[in-house]
Order: C-alpha cells, then sequence, then structure tokens
C-alpha cells in the first residue's frame, strides 16, 4: 500500500500572488487539482493526505471536490510551522497500513504517474528514494566574499525534485533522529543521508519543475498542454428598406415610429448586423445560411430568437462573445431613449455585462437614401474567445 502525502500548505510569495500558489489555474484546474489528477492514476496510491495550511481547509476542499470520482477521498491535516514539520505532521496521519510513504510538493503539478510509479518502486527495494535530474549549469563552490572556491565536478552532480519515497519505517526513523539531533533538513531524504543511509536516484524529466515564479508559470501551461483563450473578431453590417406600417423592432426593442425596416423576419437590422459579426468571429456562414429569407419558418421571426440560436451554434464550436460593438445609421427613428434597454437585451442573451457592450446611432447627415429616410443600416463587430 503507497501513501502520498501532498504538502499544500506554502505561500505564493516569490510567484507574486497574494494567496497559496497550489489555488493558481493553469487552464481548466488548478495545480491542487492537476495533482490530484496525476495521483488519481497511480494505480497503488491507495491514500493521499493533503497537508493544508491554517485557514485554507475550506477552500482545499472544494477544490478537492471540483475533480470527482477520485479514487480515494483525502485526508487533510493541518501543516506546520517549516516544511519539515509539515511533513512529520503528515506521517503521523497516514494509515498504519502504508508499506511506502511518498512525499510531493504541490507546487509541482507536471510530475507524471509513471514517476510516483517509479520512485514508490525504487523505495520498496532501496528504502529511500528521490527524483532527481542532472544538473546543467557548471556549479561553482563560493565564499562569503563571492570568490570561488573550487568548480564541482557536473557529472556528479543531480537537482533533487520530489516525489520523494521511502519505506514507512525508514522515514518515521529518520524523523524522529533528526528531531533528537535538531537536524533540519532542505528536503526530505537528507533525513535519511544524516542518518547514514543511502539514498537511490530515480531519473525524472526536466518538466517536473517547482512553480517558483511567474515565469514557470508559462512553462507549466505548455508542459500540461493548457492553451490559452484565442480572441477572434468578426465584422458584420446589414441594410434594409423602410416602410410604412411596419413595426419598427431595433436591438429587440420595439420603437414607436410610423415607419419601419422591412424584411422576411421582424429586420432588426441591429440584430442582423450583429449576428453576422459574431458569426464571421467564429468562422461560419452569414445569417442568409442558418435563416434563409426564403424559408416560411422565419416569416415575422423574432431577431432576437435568432440571436439565441446563434448563441448556441457558437457554444457548440466552442466560442464564447467577449465584446460587442454596434452602429446603427440612420435619420429616424432617435434611438438614444432606447439604447439602454438594447444593452440589457443583448446582456441577456449574449451573457456579457453591460459594460461588454456598446450600442451608438448616427445620421447620415441627410446625405444619400439613408438621408431621404428610404432605409436605415448597422455595422457590428464582435470578439469571441475560445472557451
Amino acid at each position: 500500500m503507497i501513501s502520498c502525502i501532498l504538502l499544500a500548505a506554502g505561500a505564493g510569495k516569490r510567484m507574486q500572488c497574494e494567496a497559496n500558489k497550489i489555488f493558481l489555474r493553469l487552464g481548466s484546474y488548478s495545480v491542487l487539482q492537476w495533482n490530484l489528477r496525476h495521483l488519481a492514476q497511480v494505480a497503488d496510491v491507495t491514500e493521499v493526505v493533503i497537508v493544508v495550511a491554517d485557514g485554507e481547509v475550506d477552500a482545499i476542499q472544494k477544490e478537492v471536490a471540483g475533480i470527482p470520482d477520485l479514487p480515494w477521498q483525502p485526508m487533510l491535516v493541518l501543516g506546520g510551522a517549516e516544511r519539515q514539520d509539515s511533513v512529520v505532521a503528515g506521517t503521523q496521519a497516514v494509515s498504519d497500513k502504508a508499506d511506502i510513504i511518498l512525499v510531493h510538493d504541490g507546487a509541482r503539478p507536471m510530475a507524471k504517474p509513471a514517476l510516483f510509479n517509479a520512485v514508490a518502486e525504487a523505495a520498496q527495494q532501496y528504502g529511500a528514494a528521490v527524483a532527481a535530474v542532472p544538473v546543467v549549469d557548471t556549479i561553482k563552490q563560493v565564499k562569503a566574499d563571492q570568490t570561488v572556491v573550487k568548480t564541482l565536478t557536473r557529472s556528479e552532480l543531480y537537482a533533487v525534485q520530489t516525489p520523494q519515497g521511502f519505506r514507512r519505517s525508514w522515514l518515521i526513523e529518520a524523523q524522529e533522529y533528526a528531531r533528537k539531533t535538531q537536524f533540519v533538513g532542505t528536503d526530505d531524504v537528507s533525513l535519511v543521508e544524516h542518518q547514514g543511509k543511502p539514498v537511490h536516484i530515480v531519473s525524472s524529466d526536466y518538466t517536473n519543475c517547482k512553480l517558483t515564479t511567474p515565469a514557470d508559470i508559462v512553462k507549466a501551461k505548455q508542459y500540461l498542454g493548457v492553451t490559452e483563450p484565442m480572441m477572434r473578431v468578426g465584422f458584420g453590417y446589414d441594410v434594409h428598406r423602410f416602410k410604412t406600417g411596419r413595426p419598427c423592432v431595433l436591438g429587440g426593442v420595439q420603437i414607436e415610429s410610423e415607419i419601419g425596416p422591412d424584411g422576411h423576419s421582424d429586420a432588426d437590422v441591429l440584430i442582423h448586423a450583429l449576428m453576422d459579426a459574431l458569426l464571421g468571429a467564429a468562422g461560419l456562414p452569414d445569417i442568409g445560411y442558418w435563416f434563409p429569407p426564403e424559408d416560411e419558418a422565419f416569416k415575422g421571426a423574432s431577431s432576437m430568437e435568432l440571436l439565441k440560436q446563434v448563441v448556441t451554434l457558437l457554444h457548440e464550436k466552442g466560442f464564447k462573445a467577449y465584446n460587442v460593438d454596434v452602429m446603427v445609421i440612420a435619420e429616424a427613428p432617435k434611438l438614444k431613449p432606447h439604447i439602454s434597454a438594447m444593452k440589457a437585451n443583448l446582456s441577456g442573451v449574449l451573457g456579457i455585462g453591460e459594460d461588454f457592450i456598446s450600442v451608438k446611432a448616427t445620421t447620415h447627415e441627410k446625405l444619400g437614401a439613408f438621408g431621404r429616410l428610404e432605409g436605415l443600416a448597422a455595422q457590428a463587430v464582435a470578439t469571441l474567445y475560445t472557451v
């Protein structure tokens, strides 16, 4: 039986974040959740103990609940003043049935399931094992006055990572000996080394880095295959003739007017331009393709209802509106009194705040067909992001 102690009681000082970096999002999952997902794929891990900071128990429980179908329910214990104290607290919570105990930094969400297995197997065989990689830089020993003492032999140097694994008895004995001798190690296997016992190196890889600075977040997303939401921009344009006696519907708002835009549907020129902008940003055909003017199903249809269908289509394709900007070009009617209601309508359908929506109106300075009140037009620009 393998038990894993997951250390999640750290802070985010060097990461320059106010909260514990274990809660940082890397795509769809937090740092903690990535760790739990990877541990869930290690068949022989039957117990996970998460060491948490005081005051963060509820937040950690919510993160755990965000990963359904875990093969075990993690146990939460409070950490100590130092890392070594936190590992002792985790060890004391481990079940007596555990043969092997793994200790893993929660700030290393890229550790692969195969690495956990390899460290556990080495710990079973040798007593203590640690994931590590050869150093790639030349390392020099330096005095306090910043002069070099000597250059160390690079082929003999390894950068140590986690997980670190132990036979249960080895870890408990090492912790007790460290307490008696008042020894504080920089990692967990150093306690075993302090006893004079050997530690076996398990070859890891450089992707298993620790999230320490903001630059590490970029690397982590790359290693985990996380892609950033991409913005896409679309443009729409629509024009309709005016017809006496037609209802004047713009932005889903019926405006009192003797004339209104003529068309197969309710001829809401504002919504039509917006739909074309949204579809264009998604790389999809225009509204004539989805709602053909010769199709009787759309005769007199509400353009707001058609907009809802467009939004559903975007969601199915993995897109969501970010912001929209619409300009209506008309001598009449006056739109200013109705813009607030139009923005509210669009906000409800698009699922974005009104501060991400702009509706404007301008005249044509009495020039051309628009100036003669023969019709009106609308232009729209929309941005989408990939969900």
